[in-house]
Formats: structure tokens, C-alpha cells, sequence
């Protein structure tokens, strides 16, 4: 297949990867296979050269002649093969072959599709490359008996752009898609149909003509439908087509001025005479390599509108959508079509319980670690950790200090993201399901310069601009417990259900915020050290994390304050003690008699061990 190819190899393509063998096995080499059956490599004689210190047999080097392919991208419907695949270094297009739009930047495309669509998925190639060569395994009735229209259409491209050989017996040993039927092996070369022509160019080129004007009509901006996705999949679309016009005209200009030489400031420079040109080689390499350029900067451009739009930063916290941006580069290789943008919003909704989850887990770490005054601790119910610690928000007020402005007293991207954070976790929790005045409207609403309070559907808040620091103010307990009920049940501090606990466990839960005044001036009479950050509560949440490896005296000393304020106060946290009902004396058994069941017919019998 490979010694189809008739181009230099670059971009190489598989649609129909599977396992990546027909990848593998031109990086490896065609291991197993004799020398003598590896064109390229038979027409070398057997000899061996000397490289600085090392002796190079010369066929061995020919048969390497794929081991690094420039690059290389796949679709492939099985997610299982996926990660093998990405261990070829293979970009993933897509899973669906059929629903790739485009392989414009593609050079050469290798195949082996299911036998049962051979000509279908030959027949989208071609229409979705641009400029590039097709080498396909087909089953060879799919060319012998042209019943249908595809298969017709597949055999008039065959004669006019290829050619086609039939073989028998290839794919019988350990292969990944057995078959001892007669197979056709398809070469198809497509070249652009227009762009390119230069006699066409030259034919309708006439002396002393000025350049013609742009029509204003073709540079207006266009309506474009309101449905954000099919929206910015049409300019994908339409600037794509466009990046290619312009490649291959900026190819021919090039072309035509080194055939039209040089200035005179530039022969003085060079010291050379007006015969001398320079060489920019083949137009069409010019143009292609120019064209998958732009074509790569355009689908960054495509997903990053996607990444970034309103249909994710609506959904995401800012945690969430970074870790999106974190896999930007993955994302990239993917074709920009209606079908994978779909793809990608699906998944992200899919997995919206986990996202939120999280979402939840890092703003109330983010508000733990901000500061100690937003923080009450208490004996957690279990841990699988040395220490029971555990921590929740107080409910009457937290401050977040670090906001970050831009221009005057307006907060930057970042912050104004956190806000709306804010806003998504505890719409979540209390079960909005559409936009409601929460914090980002409220500090739009906020006049320049002031540090009023400003009220919202559940927080109250205070922006002092020379700190850079927020105070958060509850609409009710209640708003905040919801938080802090999510994160202790999913973290095993407090019980599933507060009935399991006894009386000492939730007085020490409800009461934390005296208490944990009472645990703090225990932990800092106990402190040792003169210097460095001492923080228990940032040392739960690091702990918790595993992201910390200095903790252990910080958690020592402030479970040791909080058993020590207990004993104090004479509290013993722990289940509840189960209520158990009375045993009622039984009535003495009474014996019935139990005669045996009469037997099936034999026939029955059988019938039922059939079924």
C-alpha cells in the first residue's frame, strides 16, 4: 500500500485506523516482511557505508523510510483503540469517518474501511481532501460489479485520477481484519481543480491592463444565522475556502515575481545583472504548505470561540474551564465540524454531575484556604486519615481578599469569573435553573469608587477596592449549610444523615463558631515555632489533597486543641445509641404437616430442563 504513494510523504491520514496497524507497521520498519518484497528496498544493492563511527547497511536505512512520518492524524469509531493510537503520535480527527468534513490539510490518505462500505468511505475521502493521494483496500467486487451509483462513481474516478491492482490472499495470517477474498488495492491522486492552471492564468493575462478593483459587495459582512454553533462552523467554512484562494494566489504571485527578477536596489546589493532570479520552487508545494498553515490557525481560532463561548462559561467554574483550556492542544487536532463541536458540548453536559461536583469541592476549598476567619472546625465523624478534622464556612460572613482589578475600580477576567462561580455553585445547590440576580449582576450594579452593601438573591457584599477584598454576607444560615452539608457528607466529616450522630457531635458541629475561637487560642498557645506560615486550616485542605508534605505538626497540634476543648467542656462525639425494640415473646411453634409435591409427568419434566 504504502509503495502506492507516489508523493513526497507528508500529513498522512487514517480513517479507518483501528489499531494504528497500518501506521505501526510502516514506523516499524514492515517487520517480517523480506527485503526483496519491500520495493524501494530491492532496488538497493546489499552494501554498507560508513557514517562517522558508525557502518549503515543501506537497505536496513530504506526500510526505515517511514519510521518518522511528519505527522500523523486518525479517525476511529472505537474509543478502546484511542489510547494505542495517541502512542503512535497520531492526532485523533475524529470518531466518525463519515461525519469528517474536511481533510484539507491532509497529503495522503491510507485506508482499509469495513468491506461492507468500501466504496462509500473511498468515495468521502475524495470528496474531503483537497490535494492529496488515496490508497484503499476495497473488496475487489466492489470495482468488478459497479451495481449501484457509488460503486459506478468509484470506478470513473479509478479511470481518470488512478489506478486499481486485485490481489487474493493478503490479509490470512495475524491480521486485524481477516479475509481470503479478492481484494482491490485503489490508487487515487487528486490535484485542485482550479487555482493552479497556470495556462489558464497566462492566457488571460494582457498587456498593459491595470489591476482589476475588488468588488465592495464580495468584501460586506454577511447575515449569518443566530445559532451560535452552525454559526461559527459557516465562517470556519467560508474562511477556510478563502485561506485557500489566497494561498495559491499568493503562490503564483510568487512564482511570477522571481520569474520577473529583481529591483535595481537589489541587483546593486547582491552584485548580480539583471538575468539573475531567484528560485521559490513548485507552486502547488508553495501553496499547500502555506494552506495547512492557515488552516491549522483557523481551527485554533474555530475551538477557542467554542472553548471560551457563552455554552461553556455558563456552565463551568473558572477550575473547570481551565482544565478545559489545559486540553486546548487535544482539542486542536480535532476537525472543526458541527458534528465534534456537538460531540465536545455533549460530553461536557454528560459529565456535568462529576463537574459540578468539583466545582463545588475547590470554591469551598478556595474559601477555606482564602482565610482563618472564614473557617469553624470540628471532630469529623470518620476519616481515613490520622487526624478527625474537620472544617466548614461560617455562616454569617467570609471574606475573600486577592480581587484583582483591570481599569478603574472593575475587576478583571478572573475575578469577575470566581464571582460567577460563586453564583453557579449556589444557584446549583439550591436548584436554579435560570439566570437569577446573583453576584456578577450585583456588582455591575455597584457605583464606581463605592464600598456600599449591595444585595443579592443569596449574598450580601462589600468591595473594598484599595484591598482588593470582598465580605460576604448570607442571605441565611441556610445558604451557606448547603455548602457546607454537600462537602462534609462527601468527605465523610458529618454523617450522612446528623440522627446517626449523638448529641455531643452536633452541639460540637452547631456551636462551632465558639468553639472554634476556644480551638484556635489552644492551637496558638501551643505553637513552637517563631517563623514561617502557620495555617491549620490550609493544612486540612492540603493534607486532604495530598499536596502538602509539611502539615503533620500543624494537624497535630490543632486536633490536640480541639480533644483538649472537648474534655474541657465534657463533650464525647460520637454515633448515636441505638434505640432497640423489645423482644415480644413468641408464640410457640405449631408443627404442620408437609406432605411432598406430586411429581411432573416425565415429559413435562423434560420439557422443562429445555427451557
Amino acid at each position: 500500500m504504502w509503495n502506492m504513494f507516489k508523493r513526497p510523504i507528508g500529513h498522512v491520514c487514517d480513517p479507518s485506523a483501528g489499531k494504528g496497524n497500518l501506521i505501526r507497521y510502516a514506523q516499524e520498519g514492515f517487520s517480517g516482511l523480506a527485503e526483496e518484497d519491500i520495493p524501494w528496498v530491492a532496488e538497493f544493492e546489499d552494501t554498507e557505508y560508513q557514517q562517522g563511527r558508525y557502518t549503515v547497511r543501506l537497505r536496513e536505512r530504506a526500510r526505515q523510510k517511514f519510521q518518522r512520518l511528519r505527522e500523523v492524524s486518525v479517525v476511529e469509531i472505537d474509543a478502546q483503540h484511542h489510547a494505542s493510537l495517541k502512542e503512535l503520535g497520531a492526532n485523533l480527527l475524529g470518531y466518525d469517518f463519515l461525519q469528517v468534513q474536511s481533510l484539507a490539510a491532509i497529503d495522503q490518505v491510507i485506508m482499509n474501511p469495513p468491506f461492507s462500505e468500501g466504496a462509500k468511505h473511498v468515495l468521502h475521502a475524495w470528496d474531503t481532501v483537497y490535494d492529496a493521494e488515496i490508497v484503499a483496500i476495497v473488496n475487489a467486487e466492489t470495482i468488478r460489479n459497479p451495481f449501484s451509483q457509488e460503486r459506478k462513481r468509484l470506478v470513473g474516478l479509478i479511470e481518470k485520477h488512478g489506478s486499481v491492482e486485485f490481489l487474493r490472499d493478503q490479509f490470512t495470517g495475524d491480521v486485524e481484519r481477516k479475509t481470503d477474498v479478492e481484494i482491490a488495492l485503489i490508487h487515487l491522486d487528486k490535484e485542485p481543480a482550479n487555482g493552479l492552471d497556470m495556462d489558464a492564468i497566462f492566457a488571460g493575462m494582457r498587456k498593459d491592463q491595470e489591476g482589476p478593483e475588488l468588488n465592495p459587495e464580495q468584501c460586506s459582512a454577511l447575515t449569518l444565522p443566530n445559532n451560535f454553533v452552525q454559526d461559527t462552523c459557516m465562517r470556519f467554512d467560508m474562511a477556510v475556502n478563502a485561506a485557500r484562494k489566497s494561498c495559491e494566489a499568493q503562490a503564483i504571485s510568487a512564482h511570477l515575481s522571481a520569474q520577473l527578477g529583481l529591483t535595481l536596489e537589489e541587483m546593486q546589493a547582491k552584485g548580480v545583472g539583471s538575468d539573475s532570479r531567484e528560485s521559490v520552487g513548485s507552486i502547488r508545494k508553495y501553496a499547500n504548505k502555506a494552506f495547512q498553515e492557515a488552516y491549522a490557525h483557523l481551527k485554533k481560532q474555530a475551538w477557542a470561540q467554542i472553548i471560551r463561548s457563552a455554552l461553556l462559561t455558563e456552565k463551568l467554574s473558572n477550575q473547570a474551564r481551565r482544565k478545559v483550556e489545559s486540553s486546548a492542544a487535544s482539542i486542536y487536532q480535532m476537525e472543526f465540524s458541527a458534528y465534534n463541536v456537538h460531540g465536545f458540548l455533549a460530553g461536557v453536559i454528560e459529565s456535568m454531575g462529576d463537574i459540578y461536583r468539583d466545582m463545588i469541592c475547590d470554591l469551598f476549598d478556595t474559601i477555606i484556604e482564602r482565610s482563618t476567619d472564614n473557617v469553624v472546625f470540628y471532630k469529623s465523624w470518620k476519616s481515613n486519615q490520622k487526624h478527625r478534622i474537620g472544617v466548614r464556612i461560617r455562616k454569617t460572613r467570609f471574606i475573600i481578599p486577592r480581587f484583582r482589578s483591570h481599569w478603574g475600580d472593575g475587576l478583571d477576567y478572573e475575578s469577575e469569573q470566581f464571582l460567577a462561580d460563586i453564583d453557579k455553585v449556589f444557584g446549583y445547590l439550591h436548584g436554579e435553573t435560570k439566570h437569577y440576580d446573583g453576584l456578577v449582576s450585583g456588582f455591575k450594579r455597584r457605583e464606581k469608587g463605592s464600598s456600599e452593601r449591595i444585595k443579592t438573591r443569596y449574598f450580601d457584599f462589600r468591595y473594598y477596592c484599595g484591598t482588593g477584598t470582598i465580605h460576604f454576607y448570607p442571605a441565611s444560615q441556610e445558604v451557606v449549610e448547603k455548602i457546607n452539608q454537600f462537602v462534609g457528607k462527601l468527605r465523610h466529616w458529618i454523617p450522612a444523615d446528623m440522627n446517626e450522630a449523638n448529641a455531643d457531635f452536633k452541639k460540637q458541629y452547631e456551636q462551632g463558631e465558639s468553639l472554634s475561637k476556644e480551638y484556635l487560642d489552644a492551637y496558638r498557645k501551643s505553637n513552637t515555632r517563631t517563623y514561617g506560615y502557620d495555617d491549620p486550616a490550609r493544612a486540612v485542605i492540603r493534607s486532604l489533597k495530598g499536596t502538602g508534605s509539611n502539615e503533620l505538626p500543624e494537624l497535630d497540634r490543632i486536633q490536640a486543641a480541639i480533644d483538649g476543648i472537648h474534655a474541657k467542656h465534657g463533650l464525647r462525639c460520637g454515633p448515636a445509641l441505638e434505640q432497640r425494640p423489645v423482644l415480644q415473646a413468641l408464640p410457640a411453634p405449631q408443627k404442620v404437616a408437609v406432605s411432598a409435591p406430586t411429581p411432573l409427568p416425565q415429559s413435562e419434566q423434560l420439557d422443562l430442563l429445555a427451557a
